[in-house]
């Protein structure tokens, strides 16, 4: 029998259902849905608490699973209620509304972070992108203003690079929309690719929107540096089992199926750009070390 409020529920699904926004945006929305959790779970003691937010966070896990910073927030914030069971209820709800707080209030200064080290790492020239996240945006806006024109792929499904395109535009930067066909033909053109994660695993394979395999494989090809802009937040441990997509289209002889992630593996990525530094991909093991943490408190 679950303990999930109704509006919790429905706060899930909407997660579940956000093609929008990227894994942060969602990360700081699995946060609040823990806080308000605390408060609507049916429980009278600290471990009937404890049981209800880890079903709640399991059950966030569950409805982004490509995207490790939502899995990782909630249970950072449910490790937060853990650490502090033996001090009471009330002890509890400070250390959930703190811990809450912080991934929410920290996302802004991480990402001026990783901006900063993105811009002492990449070369000058023109830079390749894919799909959007707010913290690869911010790096090309700063790449731009140091005379560093951007190509930017469409992004299909759901066109996400077409709204990098246009609001670099609208600020002035220089910036051609090509069709993701079309990446080969330019790919010379282009001094590194910089590209976002949805999930960094710890052998530093990357999953990410659609077609950024496509795009590691022709800048390796190419002898073109591969970088991926991510908060420490996104690393999980271990790999990953499928690819998660649509139920299918289906025409008389004719299946028409619409994936959303591919895994880039680790040997087709340059450099990992993080808040705590840039990594290697062998390199990025130590930081899933707090992601089974995260795990182990919402018993994954």
């Amino acid at each position: 029998m679950t303990t999930i409020s109704p509006r919790i529920a429905q706060a899930i699904e909407s997660i579940r259902e956000d093609r929008a926004h990227g894994a942060g945006w969602l990360a700081r929305d699995a946060a609040n849905v823990i806080t308000h959790a605390f408060d609507e779970c049916p429980a009278q003691s600290a471990t009937e608490l404890l049981s209800c937010l880890r079903e709640v966070g399991r059950a966030l896990a569950q409805a982004q699973p490509s995207m490790a910073a939502v899995s990782n927030a909630a249970g950072a914030v449910v490790l937060a209620a853990e650490e502090k069971a033996a001090s009471g209820l009330p002890a509890m709800r400070r250390a959930v509304l703190a811990r809450a707080r912080q991934i929410i209030d920290s996302w802004e200064k991480t990402s001026q972070r990783i901006v900063r080290r993105a811009e002492q790492a990449l070369p000058r020239g023109s830079i390749m992108t894919h799909s959007y996240s707010a913290t690869t945006f911010a790096i090309l806006e700063r790449l731009a203003s140091r005379g560093s024109p951007i190509i930017a792929t469409e992004s299909a499904p759901l066109n996400e690079g077409k709204t990098t395109a246009r609001l670099l535009a609208r600020l002035g930067v220089p910036v051609t929309l090509i069709s993701d066909a079309q990446a080969a033909a330019f790919m010379p053109e282009a001094a590194a690719v910089l590209v976002g994660a949805d999930t960094v695993f710890a052998d530093g394979a990357v999953v990410n929107k659609v077609g950024t395999c496509a795009l590691a494989l022709l800048a390796r090809n190419e002898r073109i540096p591969f970088y991926v802009a991510t908060e420490t937040l996104k690393v999980a441990p271990g790999r990953p089992t499928a690819h998660h997509q649509t139920p299918e289209e289906r025409q008389p002889g004719l299946t028409i199926p619409t994936v959303y992630f591919d895994l880039t593996p680790a040997r087709l990525v340059t450099a990992l750009i993080t808040e705590e530094g840039v990594f290697a991909p062998k390199d990025i093991r130590p930081l899933a070390r707090r992601a089974r943490q995260y795990r182990k408190a919402l018993s994954l």
